[in-house]
């Protein structure tokens, strides 16, 4: 298929997740303050994050089959008109509980951005091709992330964290009304409209697809236990500013950017490159790990093994994600929606999960980030004994 005629349509994409992708992790500056405000102590404002995570992965689930049969595009619509919705909440509220409520409600608005990250470009491309478009999708979705937090800084300092769900309401807008206008249906003519569990029946027999699946829910949930606790570590217990915070917080962000593009790269080996972002994982993992043992943290301890994390994971999701989707042309929107949905339930749960674990260090961190490389180097090794078409140089 076709890699220039559908980059305009990459852009829209892109645009449409960076939405969730801020949603996400805009306020991380903003912690300290919102804590005050609501009168709770930093460590429950993780709620807010745990929330969205688990319900941006579980809307996907009814996000990708209803696209199947329906279509892309009225699905996209409605799930934008709910997070507006819940984003209003979120501006208006003084209970944390409120918070939490909203923010679960946005997530299940924005699942419909990350089901369609990974269902479009299977829409639009195959082969080596979709490697390629997932890599730029990657990229570019790696961007909001580096500007968030930075945004967000800079509007907490200014006006107040409610100025951080103000610019998400405002973005949202613009994007649902260029959606609207522009974003045309990709759905495939000739789809069938295959019956949801023999669906799951196809998508779970496969080995591959399960391996692939369980790496990436490993690689988002080691970039989200660094981003719910990182906030609470360098500004509560290092005692630096959020604007310091939102600053340091996007420093291992261009790794992920720069594993994605280097993931793309069509002259080497899939399987190649597979292992050296299964290896980063892992390594990351060790690093983050090791001065927790010994009591030792600082700003080094905890960007640099972050950083390597970020560049694994950045390489992981689109070579994963290539790696369960590429089979499934028909199924593209319920595979998408298993792929975000677990992928993003997984990373909330062990989200909130550290919520309740000691953070006067980076000990905890650094567990839950060394399970994530080692269960991600247990479902690789499977792989590396089959035949698999990816393996081919391309």
């Amino acid at each position: 298929m076709k890699t220039n005629d559908n980059r305009h349509l990459l852009i829209m994409l892109i645009l449409l997740v960076a939405v969730g992708q801020m949603a996400q992790t805009i306020y991380i500056p903003a912690i300290a303050d919102m804590a005050q405000t609501l009168g709770v102590r930093e460590g429950a404002v993780q709620g807010v994050m745990a929330a969205y995570l688990l319900t941006y992965g579980g809307s996907q689930l009814i996000y990708g089959p209803i696209s199947d049969r329906i279509g892309r595009r009225p699905v996209i619509l409605a799930g934008m008109i709910i997070f507006m919705v819940a984003t209003l909440f979120t501006i208006t509220t003084h209970s944390l509980t409120v918070l939490i409520a909203a923010s679960a409600m946005q997530g299940v608005g924005t699942g419909v951005g990350g089901v369609m990250a990974r269902t479009l470009p299977r829409d639009l491309y195959e082969g080596p091709n979709l490697r390629h478009a997932n890599s730029l999708l990657n990229m570019g979705i790696l961007v909001s992330p580096l500007l968030a937090p930075m945004i967000g800084g800079v509007l907490d300092t200014l006006f107040g964290w409610r100025a951080c769900f103000i610019f998400l309401l405002t973005l949202s807008v613009l994007v649902t009304f260029s959606m609207w206008r522009w974003m045309p249906e990709t759905r495939p003519e000739q789809a069938s409209r295959t019956r949801l569990l023999a669906s799951y029946r196809t998508l779970f027999g496969s080995l591959a697809f399960n391996c692939y699946l369980v790496m990436l829910i490993g690689g988002l949930a080691g970039v989200a236990v660094f981003e719910a606790c990182s906030g609470v570590l360098l500004g509560a217990r290092l005692g630096l500013s959020g604007l310091a915070v939102s600053i340091l917080f996007i420093l291992p962000i261009p790794a992920a950017f720069f594993g994605a593009w280097y993931a793309g790269r069509q002259t080497k080996r899939f399987s190649s490159l597979m292992w050296q972002a299964v290896l980063s994982c892992l390594l990351a993992g060790i690093l983050m790990w090791l001065p927790g043992l010994f009591g030792v943290m600082n700003v080094w301890t905890l960007l640099v093994p972050a950083a390597l994390f970020f560049f694994g994971a950045g390489m992981l999701f689109p070579l994963a994600t290539s790696g369960a989707m590429e089979p499934y042309p028909f199924l593209a929107g319920t595979a998408g929606a298993l792929i975000g949905g677990l992928q993003n339930v997984g990373s909330g749960a062990l989200a909130s999960f550290s919520a309740v674990l000691p953070q006067d260090g980076q000990f905890s961190l650094g567990v839950l980030m060394l399970a994530m490389g080692l269960l991600i180097l247990l479902c690789w090794l499977p792989l590396t004994h089959h035949d698999q078409r990816h393996g081919q140089t391309v």
